[in-house]
């Protein structure tokens, strides 16, 4: 079925390995072009010309055209339509660094994949199973509400700015005048739409990653403090035994903070860049929303808004709650059942103890940790954009003009 990694039941009862939770990430990717087949392949370089189509589209083109139209075309711009373009042109700004610090590092999700593999292989209980399922289904949800919003957001700005006689975001086009009449507003506005759409879908899927990597960090996580909370609990089981199992929760944990260090420095390079923007881009759209917009540019904006929150909140919100399971198993270990257990179990438990009372956490850029509070903080900049705007009396010279 097209939609089977959406089934919280499959047909056949297969449960999917962790693996199947970037499946539609992993598709995505393919058909934007950053996951090239092998070099031997007979597509390989039809797929990396359109690879370099897209970053050309995306990176050089969109960006370029959406800043030249303020100097070629600036007079042309009603206040709406120059705050629809300047709220869009920070993301795409922002979007083309993030995909410069991304592709280089691209193969790192094929050695996540792999390392997820062998954190599998620890999850032989068939409710440990069922948990990394359920988790799966989730991030493949998490990718269709991204996949609506996003696409809402190109759509509706395409059909309001269209049918209200302007193209979406008023980039430059070389070719195309839209002032020509009706029928090159729409081939502006289409062609605009194309472009548009494609860096919509990549932003989408660099947003998205990390909050993937966050939903099976905590499932793990969890599975985990489950199995610390298990140990020396089974009757007729020996110290030997015993031991041995505690060694291979060191061995999980240690797995996991590895499977963190994959994607540690392409999460901290996309958040910090998304920060440096995101109280920009709310501030813009904040005015355009408040004083310049109708009932269907305001839509979109409203829609462009819900984005920009979502692109850095649900991975910060996670940071918070990853934080929280990694005190948590600080204390499932120390309050397991190790009191009349040998001496070489407690010295292998207080090892664990140490390895894990420095939590799990993601700096931006290098600078301040990914939080609730830091988000906050970058998104407050919004208000300052809107006051500075009203107490400048840009807003009353935009209106009369």
């Amino acid at each position: 079925m097209k939609f089977k990694y959406l089934e919280e039941s499959t047909t056949s009862g297969q449960l999917f390995p962790s693996r199947f939770a970037y499946k539609y990430l992993e598709r995505g990717m393919k058909i934007m072009g950053w996951l090239p087949p092998a070099k031997n392949s007979t597509y390989y370089w039809i797929y990396m010309i359109w690879r370099t189509v897209i970053v050309f589209a995306t990176v050089l083109y969109l960006p370029t055209a959406m800043f030249g139209s303020y100097f070629i075309d600036f007079e042309g711009l009603t206040p709406g339509d120059f705050l629809t373009s300047v709220q869009a042109v920070f993301n795409a700004t922002c979007f083309a660094l993030k995909l410069v610090v991304m592709l280089p590092q691209i193969k790192c999700f094929e050695r996540a994949k792999e390392m997820l593999d062998v954190i599998d292989k620890r999850c032989v209980r068939y409710e440990d199973r069922v948990e990394v399922h359920r988790c799966v289904i989730l991030c493949n949800y998490t990718f269709m509400v991204y996949q609506c919003l996003y696409s809402s957001y190109a759509t509706l700005t395409y059909l309001s700015s269209a049918f209200m006689g302007s193209p979406p975001w008023g980039f430059y086009l070389p070719f195309v005048d839209y002032r020509d009449g009706p029928r090159s507003l729409w081939v502006a506005a289409t062609l605009e739409y194309i472009i548009g759409l494609a860096e919509v879908f990549c932003s989408q899927m660099m947003d998205l990653f990390p909050v993937i990597f966050g939903f099976l960090l905590r499932t793990h996580l969890k599975l985990l403090i489950e199995r610390v909370e298990r140990l020396r609990t089974a009757d007729q089981e020996s110290e030997d035994q015993s031991h041995e199992e505690l060694v291979n929760c060191i061995k999980d944990h240690k797995l996991l903070l590895q499977f963190c260090d994959v994607f540690r420095s392409v999460i901290s390079r996309t958040i910090f860049a998304q920060f440096l923007v995101i109280g920009l881009g709310l501030g813009m759209s904040m005015l355009n929303l408040l004083f310049f917009s109708n009932l269907w540019t305001g839509l979109a904006t409203s829609v462009f808004i819900v984005i920009l929150m979502i692109q850095t909140f649900p991975f910060c919100y996670i940071c918070e709650l990853i934080d929280n399971d990694c005190n948590k198993l600080t204390l499932a270990i120390f309050h397991s059942n190790w009191l009349d257990a040998d001496k070489r179990y407690k010295s292998t438990l207080v090892y664990f103890l140490h390895q894990t009372q420095q939590s799990i956490n993601f700096k931006a850029g290098g600078t301040f940790a990914i939080s609730m509070k830091t988000n906050i903080e970058m998104a407050k900049l919004a208000f300052t954009v809107v006051t500075f705007f009203k107490q400048m009396n840009i807003l009353e010279k935009l209106v009369k003009n």
